[in-house]
């Protein structure tokens, strides 16, 4: 059975709130990290990540993926799909702590070696996670996956912040993420009281049935993983550990509220597994709206407070950071639409179109950004990260879904058209405020917020205020007490 709209909008309160604590802690940890670190500390741990991201995605997590497509009812597929997910797990980290050795030797920082290889636990520590995870995300069970997330992102913030006032530097960083896994898998595991069969070789006949989509979803990853870590590879080889410290804390900013707005899509994916057709396209559409209406002012005040703001959280060493994040803010706000249709294609079953999707850009990625360091520098591969990965990557992704899943592309297109409009011109104003200081900055948000919301609501004549009136008072008959 389908999930009804009572269940839609608990989960997506859930999977918020709980984005927003864990987030909000790792925020706070940022902070404190910045004034105990320095940018060529964050610069170091921007190295580990170039390789760390990549096995993030290849944890259990995105094996256990088709048990959420699939369901739950045949034991051995669900068993298979478990030991397979327990045996990449600990294939990751070997490779993780051998691809540790290469990273440091091609960035020529010794300590990137064991950084790697210690960072890489996270693998033994969460095999089997993922599976669990995927049984609460199916059984629409948001609320313990809200609290289990939201207990791991206070230990993350609890670790970090501990070990780098004990002077433990850049490996603050590392015993953060080790604390945040150890805490999620303890938590996932409790929650879902699902009794899997692990088996050293899994059932090749469940393998098989499910081997195409899965490797569809990994090679996914590995296109993604390109496509969004060729510019940290580029900016730590070419440009030093300082460059590549500004520009991960743009980038990371930057993609907050993405990763925020972005969570929603664990209950769209789930969701749109159990619907029909005809009901998948609407329901696309409504979250491409609500997504496009949201983000829009979130990250037009964020381009327009940056100035302010960052100086003032992180410290006038940071201030380098500015430009860079307005300009990857670009990137981000497209990410979104990118993640919303890419979440489609996998649960209609077309994973495969979404991977061909995202190797189409590979090749035209990494020549990119290296013509943007040399250009401009750090800001270059930022322009060329915005411009390439966000906005051609975004109408490359709207043409291609539209066609796999024989849909019109305007109708999928129109959700996003008015207030992507509405809120550059507000950008727009806003910048042209005459003065400065504090008086200045509070006139560019009201200008803002007020163009915006007004542009909206006459250019649609009152349809996207309605909408989200509508959407707002569902959520709070529904959500719980």
């Amino acid at each position: 059975m389908a999930p009804n709209a009572r269940q839609i909008a608990k989960s997506s309160v859930f999977v918020t709130a709980s984005y927003m604590l864990a987030k909000l802690s790792q925020f706070v940890s940022q902070i404190i990290l910045a004034r105990l670190l320095s940018p060529e500390n964050f610069g170091i741990w921007g190295m580990v990540l170039v390789f760390t991201t990549l096995s993030e995605l290849f944890r259990d997590v995105a094996v256990a993926k088709v048990l959420v497509q699939r369901g739950l009812a045949d034991k051995t597929l669900v068993n298979a799909v478990y030991s397979l997910g327990v045996n990449l797990s600990v294939l990751m980290f070997g490779v993780q702590a051998i691809a540790g050795f290469l990273l440091s030797r091609i960035f020529e920082q010794p300590i990137v070696w064991p950084l790697t290889a210690v960072t890489g636990l996270v693998f033994l520590m969460g095999a089997g996670t993922g599976s669990h995870h995927a049984v609460l995300q199916r059984q629409m069970k948001f609320g313990e996956v809200a609290i289990a997330e939201g207990l791991s992102g206070l230990a993350r913030l609890g670790g970090a912040v501990i070990a780098a006032a004990c002077g433990a530097g850049v490996w603050s960083f590392a015993i953060a993420e080790l604390a945040r896994t150890l805490v999620e898998a303890i938590f996932k595991r409790r929650f879902s009281q699902y009794s899997f069969q692990y088996t050293l070789r899994p059932n090749p006949e469940a393998v098989k049935d499910v081997r195409g989509y899965i490797s569809s979803l990994i090679s996914i990853n590995l296109a993604v993983y390109v496509n969004t870590n060729g510019d940290n590879f580029i900016v730590g080889k070419l440009l030093g550990t300082t460059a590549l410290g500004y520009y991960n804390m743009a980038y990371q900013l930057a993609m907050l509220p993405l990763y925020a707005l972005s969570r929603i899509n664990h209950v769209n994916f789930s969701v749109l597994s159990q619907k029909d057709p005809t009901e998948q396209q609407q329901y696309i559409r409504k979250i491409l709206s609500l997504y496009t209406i949201l983000a829009a002012p979130i990250y037009g005040l964020g381009y327009v407070v940056a100035p302010w703001l960052i100086p003032l959280c992180y410290g006038a060493n940071w201030t380098p950071v500015v430009p860079l994040f307005q300009v990857v803010l670009l990137f981000a706000y497209s990410r979104g639409f990118m993640s919303i249709l890419g979440t489609a294609l996998n649960a209609l079953n077309k994973p495969q179109i979404n991977a061909v999707i995202n190797w189409v850009l590979v090749p035209l990625c990494l020549p990119a950004f290296w013509f943007g360091a040399q250009w401009n520098g750090v800001m270059g591969v930022a322009i060329s990260v915005a411009g390439l990965m966000g906005v051609v990557a975004a109408l490359w992704f709207w043409m291609a879904t539209a066609r796999a899943a024989h849909w019109r592309l305007l109708p999928l297109l129109q959700p996003a058209v008015l207030p992507t409009v509405t809120i550059g011109a507000a950008i727009a104003l806003a910048l042209h405020i005459p003065g400065s200081g504090t008086l200045r900055w509070g006139f560019q948000i009201l200008v803002v917020l007020g163009v915006y919301l007004s542009g909206v609501a006459i250019a649609s004549r009152g349809q996207i205020p309605q909408q989200m009136a509508q959407t707002v008072q569902q959520v709070l008959k529904r959500a719980p007490s």
